[in-house]
């Protein structure tokens, strides 16, 4: 039996996530090569660490707000939508240009769905015309559409997850590459004070030594037990939402993409979708998991 069917089939008391399709589980798999998950011990130590790791995503996901309404047509009734949309093209520039729009409206279009849902990510306009800062809301951006709220929701996990794994890959092949490297720069278990050792310094760790095999799943594990580390989200402000201002009480995105965003999810019709990718030249706006 291989590694994927222990994965998924074992005996113990643990139930994996994710399908064996998944791109996370084909990604572990690129990332520390199937000589290595392919033993038959290695799924009782991995299944609970990506388990966890997708329970804490899923609890971070779950807390941002939302489906709000944003189609055109709530523009001048709903005080959220109005707060964080300028002028009722923002809606479609939003939209229009966001990278990672196109393709699942296209989908979504084509299977007659008439509402799609996606996160989208608003940033503060400071004085100068750049974000952070206190003004109005600018660079609307949107990710992760799907056909439904919990699909969207999951698509922000699979992204978390995915980063995860591929920042542990990074990490491992820059060691494969160049043979060697100091061992202050070596991070193999995700540490965030990685110190070295008096004794350790100026020293190197060899390429040969440390990606074996029982390393490479243990370092793996670590990473994938500290999902912190790539993705949290931060609740807004509770009082300002009872004193009837629910832009401050939009939750705060920190992940991969160093920009600070205010995130909610949303819901507008497919066919709005559509018209707005094919007004805008180009898609442009991104937000990094």
């Amino acid at each position: 039996m291989g590694f994927f069917s222990n994965l998924l089939h074992q005996s113990q008391p643990v139930t994996c996530v994710l399908p064996e399709t998944h791109p996370v589980i084909r990604q572990i798999s690129d990332a520390v090569g199937f000589d290595v998950v392919g033993a038959d011990d290695y799924a009782s130590s991995l299944v609970p660490a990506i388990n966890s790791a997708a329970e804490y995503f899923d609890a971070q996901i779950g807390a941002i707000s939302g489906p709000l309404d944003i189609s055109v047509a709530h523009y001048t009734h709903h005080p959220l939508v109005h707060a964080l949309f300028l002028a009722r093209q923002d809606i479609s520039h939003g939209i229009g240009r966001s990278m990672d729009v196109r393709q699942p409206l296209a989908f979504l279009a084509g299977a007659e769905q008439p509402e799609s849902f996606a996160l989208l990510g608003v940033r503060r306009q400071k004085e100068g015309g750049s974000g952070n800062g206190d003004g109005a809301f600018c660079e609307h951006t949107l990710r992760s559409l799907a056909a439904t709220e919990a699909g969207a929701r999951q698509g922000l996990r699979t992204a978390a997850l995915t980063r995860l794994v591929k920042k542990f890959s990074e990490h491992i092949d820059l060691l494969r590459k160049k043979g060697q490297l100091p061992r202050d720069v070596w991070n193999i278990e995700n540490r965030r004070d990685l110190q070295s050792a008096e004794g350790d310094k100026g020293k190197l760790v060899l390429a040969s030594e440390e990606l074996q095999a029982d390393k490479l799943m243990r370092g793996l594990v670590a990473w994938l037990q500290r999902p912190a580390e790539q993705l949290q989200v931060r609740a807004g402000n509770k009082a300002d939402a009872a004193q009837a201002a629910p832009v401050e009480s939009m939750s705060q995105l920190l992940c991969h993409d160093r920009r600070r965003w205010t995130v909610c999810m949303v819901r507008f019709p497919t066919a709005e979708g559509v018209a707005a990718v094919q007004n805008e030249a180009r898609q442009y706006r991104y937000i990094r998991i």
